[in-house]
């Protein structure tokens, strides 16, 4: 006894007669009938004729394309029952959802393996369970569409640059969808005006286009009247938004939708979308749109609250700066007015008690011991006004730069402390570099060199200076006990001296980095582009 399933007639649609012919004869050799259509309107005719079993759809075809083909098919009740399998070079997750959403119930992708081609075939003739075919299909859908919202996800989330995140939405858009027009317009800070931000189309848009894609929220009202803040895809006609001008890719549009963009509640912009030919959106393709201007929406914000943050950060480095410049500046104030009143009244002070001891004569030695004492003091407060002075601002800094400066400062730790230090300038001798940069770099170093007397308890330390890479580097490192850099982080008040020197670095549009672990020592990185540092010719 024949198989029914065999003496099945299949309508093989495709305007590639190479393609067709393939099919046709893998479809022979399985004992099933066939028939060729070579374009939609041919496909429709043979259909009208006699009704096949199943058709094998291709999409992209002239005139009349696979989805319009799929679209009459779906909506007449002589012809909805009959089995679609779309075979088609269109590969994208937003082509299936279409697919099945349009109710083929398979779609196999060129170049295609025969025998998969024929059980396909095969498994769309059976009989099904309508319930079960519904549910499987519904599935299908919905991990395509989460395939799809996951990939433009991870394309949105790749960058915080407001620019690429509109053309990644833009493109995308264009692509999935085979629109002509994506224009992406957002909400000016009036909050009465859309204006546009990016756009992408198959021609160039000319002045009129742009012209049009920037428009008042009165306008957007008025086209829509019923809710233009309502989410998801919304049809507006081609003549209302083109009331008010002209344009080279609007005027060939033939359908025009507006996708509106809402983040936390709020409406934010609007995404046109258009294409040359007419255009109807199945609920599963309504439902991907509006998940995606979601996603879009939410990554819009994001970067212009990633902006805010930058300006913000821009604002708080230009004030910290004028505020290191100014307490730079009252600290050389405060230095060249002891040097020369403090120290100098001070200085005379003591040559005048050396003159009185020389002229004492035949004084009371407790007389002449308290005048040698009071020399003492005098002489050790000069001592000392000079370290202060010096700690406020190195004259060897503004007379002989930076490397020395440091070094000397170095001299004076090694003093005081016993501790080994070396400095080290390697690679190409140090650029001369502008007063605000020698003193930023200089205080960095005397702060970590500082802490290093303080808290790491070592035996050996070094400071390098060197060019690498278009940067200058500064290196600070100890031998000492180390220290937790999580725990002290989380110990805000221990940090600040950290914090200082991060921040310092930021003014010159450095980098400073802190590697250190209990008992093995600290290094602390601190890294400037020579453009930043280097002195203006």
């Amino acid at each position: 006894m024949s198989d029914p399933v065999r003496q099945a007639d299949i309508l093989v649609v495709d305007d590639e007669p190479d393609v067709a012919r393939i099919i046709s004869i893998n479809l022979e050799m399985a004992d099933f009938g066939v028939r060729v259509a070579y374009n939609g309107r041919e496909a429709l005719q043979e259909v009208e004729k006699k009704k096949p079993d199943c058709i094998l759809l291709d999409i992209m075809m002239p005139e009349i394309d696979g989805w319009q083909v799929l679209r009459v098919l779906k909506s007449d009740p002589d012809t909805e029952n009959i089995p679609v399998i779309v075979v088609t070079a269109r590969s994208t997750d937003v082509d299936r959802i279409k697919g099945f959403s349009g109710g083929a119930v398979e779609y196999i992708t060129k170049p295609f393996d025969p025998g998969n081609l024929i059980q396909h075939v095969e498994r769309a003739l059976k009989p099904h369970d309508e319930e079960e075919e519904e549910e499987r299909r519904k599935d299908r859908i919905g991990r395509l569409q989460l395939s799809t919202i996951y990939d433009i996800t991870e394309a949105l989330i790749s960058t915080l640059e407001i620019d690429e995140v509109l053309e990644i939405i833009a493109e995308k858009l264009l692509m999935l969808f085979d629109f002509d027009l994506c224009a992406i317009s957002l909400l000016d800070t009036s909050g009465r005006n859309l204006r546009l931000a990016c756009a992408r189309s198959t021609a160039s848009l000319s002045p009129g286009d742009t012209a049009l894609l920037s428009f008042p929220i009165a306008r957007l009202e008025a086209m829509m009247p019923l809710n233009p803040f309502l989410s998801g895809p919304q049809s507006i006609s081609i003549n209302d938004f083109m009331a008010s001008g002209s344009g080279n890719v609007l005027s060939l549009l033939r359908s025009l939708y507006l996708l509106p963009l809402r983040a936390k509640g709020k409406f934010t912009g609007i995404i046109s979308l258009g294409r040359n030919g007419n255009t109807q959106f199945a609920d599963e393709e309504r439902d991907l749109l509006t998940a995606i201007g979601n996603e879009a929406a939410m990554a819009i914000e994001n970067t212009r609250l990633y902006d805010n943050l930058r300006y913000d950060e821009e604002v708080h480095r230009e004030l910290l700066q004028r505020v290191i410049t100014a307490q730079e500046d009252e600290r050389r104030r405060v230095a060249i007015e002891l040097h020369d009143g403090i120290v100098q009244n001070i200085v005379s002070a003591l040559f005048r008690l050396q003159l009185c001891s020389a002229r004492l004569g035949d004084a009371p030695e407790e007389v002449r011991s308290a005048l040698s004492e009071s020399q003492e003091i005098v002489n050790d407060s000069v001592t000392e006004i000079r370290r202060i002075i010096a700690g406020l601002r190195p004259t060897m800094l503004d007379d002989l730069g930076l490397v020395v400066a440091i070094e000397r400062y170095i001299q004076s730790l090694q003093m005081e402390s016993k501790l080994s230090i070396k400095i080290e300038v390697r690679g190409e001798d140090a650029p001369a570099m502008s007063p605000e940069a020698e003193t930023t770099i200089f205080r960095i170093a005397q702060e970590g060199l500082n802490n290093i007397i303080k808290h790491s308890h070592c035996n050996n330390a070094a400071l390098s200076i060197a060019l690498e890479d278009g940067h200058l580097l500064l290196v600070i490192k100890d031998d000492g006990d180390g220290f937790d850099l999580l725990g002290l982080q989380k110990r805000a008040t221990h940090s600040f001296g950290l914090v200082g020197m991060r921040e310092r670095a930021q003014t010159l549009g450095g980098t400073l980095e802190v590697d250190s672990s209990l008992g093995e020592g600290a290094t602390i990185t601190a890294r400037f582009p020579l453009i930043s540092v280097q002195k203006e010719e």
